[in-house]
This record gives structure tokens, C-alpha cells and sequence, in this order.
């Protein structure tokens, strides 16, 4: 399929329902990149999402992932926070949305063979701790569960690798997802 059938293709599917069918957990699910320095950020007043967890965006939190990462394109990036018992369930990170506005961009992307075992573009996801992880605290990849440390930041298999996370702490969890391509 080419992107643009790949995003309605996105479009018309319950990622926690197909999700789990198309993953390769066999595959690389995350590489650790590096330790960094994270700046304070406002965690107050997030937006409830209905994916298990509230999210906070705004430009601080974007520039400063655009500083961090300037070989990448069409940078993203929010904070996730995870209340206790709140749980993300299984999933892989499909990005219609997201490719959808970068092809609107660049619509010459929408002819593009794509595949989960072959993108057509490079999208890099990744994760930074804001805080260190708490016991309790569940953030699984291809079933290896993820520890770590504040500032640790993990590059994750987003078309393959099935993931999920849960909040069995009594503190809340806050982590920064950033989304770029590099062309």
C-alpha cells in the first residue's frame, strides 16, 4: 500500500483492537539514546485523554525537543502523565494523524510503497523520564519492561513493537513523547 491508502487505512481500524494481530514482538522493541538534562516543566492542568493517561502540550515542551533533536523534521512532542491506576493497553504507535499532516506538507509522501515492516518515511518516537521510575510504575515493550532513571531516553519500534503501560504506584508518572522524522 501506498501512505496516503496506509493513513485511511489508519483511519478505519481500533489500533487496541488490531494492534496486537499486525505487531512483530519478535522485533526491536526500544533503544536506550541517552541520558539528558530535563528542564522543569509545568506539569499542572493537564488534558484528560481517554488512552489512559492526561497529556500536556504546549511550546516549551516543543522547543525544547526541537533543541534536543535538530536533525528531525516536523517535531512533536507532549507530556504524558499517568495517575495511578490509570492503564494504556496494548498498542503500536501508527501515526496516521501525524503523517497525515506532514503529507500535507509534502503530498509527493503519499505515493510512498509503505508497510510496517518497510516504512517510507524515518519517524522516530521516543520517550524521556521526567522522574525516576517508581516501583509500580509499568512501561512494557515487546514484553521487556522499561526502568529507568530521570532523563533516560528510549527510541521505540513504533511500527512493530507492541507496548503498553500501567500506573500500580501511588504517585503519578510523567514522561515526554517526542515524534520527528528524519529525511
Amino acid at each position: 500500500m501506498n501512505l496516503k491508502e496506509y493513513i485511511e487505512w489508519t483511519k478505519s481500524i481500533n489500533d487496541y483492537d488490531v494492534s496486537p494481530k499486525v505487531a512483530n514482538v519478535s522485533s526491536w522493541g526500544f533503544r536506550k539514546l541517552k541520558n539528558m538534562t530535563v528542564p522543569t516543566f509545568d506539569l499542572s492542568n493537564p488534558s484528560q485523554g481517554d488512552e489512559g493517561y492526561s497529556s500536556i502540550r504546549n511550546n516549551k515542551i516543543s522547543d525544547w525537543a526541537k533543541s534536543q533533536w535538530p536533525q528531525l523534521n516536523f517535531v512533536e512532542a507532549k507530556i504524558q502523565i499517568q495517575k495511578p491506576g490509570e492503564t494504556c493497553h496494548p498498542h503500536l504507535d501508527l501515526l496516521g494523524e501525524y503523517i497525515e499532516r506532514i503529507c500535507e506538507t509534502m503530498p509527493g509522501l503519499l505515493k510512498l510503497d509503505h508497510s510496517l515492516t518497510s516504512p517510507a518515511i524515518d519517524v522516530w518516537r521516543m520517550f524521556v523520564a521526567i522522574d525516576d521510575h517508581v516501583t509500580g510504575q509499568i512501561f512494557n515493550i515487546n514484553d521487556t519492561t522499561w526502568t529507568w532513571e530521570s532523563g533516560d531516553c528510549i527510541r521505540l519500534n513504533n511500527w512493530q513493537a507492541l507496548h503498553w503501560t500501567e500506573n500500580q504506584s501511588a504517585v503519578d508518572r510523567a514522561i515526554i513523547k517526542i515524534t520527528g522524522v528524519k529525511l
